[in-house]
């Protein structure tokens, strides 16, 4: 699962969209909102020091309910 989120030029991270199962749909959806924004975009493990970019990065797994 994916998460998509944009850094802004401050470092402040916005999620667009959380836990997408494909990966293609979740590169799609950052190239979209990247040209939106007049941002970069970039697929990483993590975010680090990035500015005024959409990333797609792995979502952190979900917590089952016991």
């Amino acid at each position: 699962m994916y998460d998509v989120i944009y850094i802004d030029a401050h470092g402040a991270e916005t999620p667009l969209a959380q836990h997408l199962g494909d990966r293609d749909g979740a590169c799609e959806l950052a190239r979209r909102e990247a040209a939106a924004r007049g941002a970069g975009r970039a697929m990483l493990p993590g975010s680090t020091n990035l500015r005024d970019c959409v990333c797609v990065v792995p979502s952190p797994p979900l917590s089952s309910a016991a």
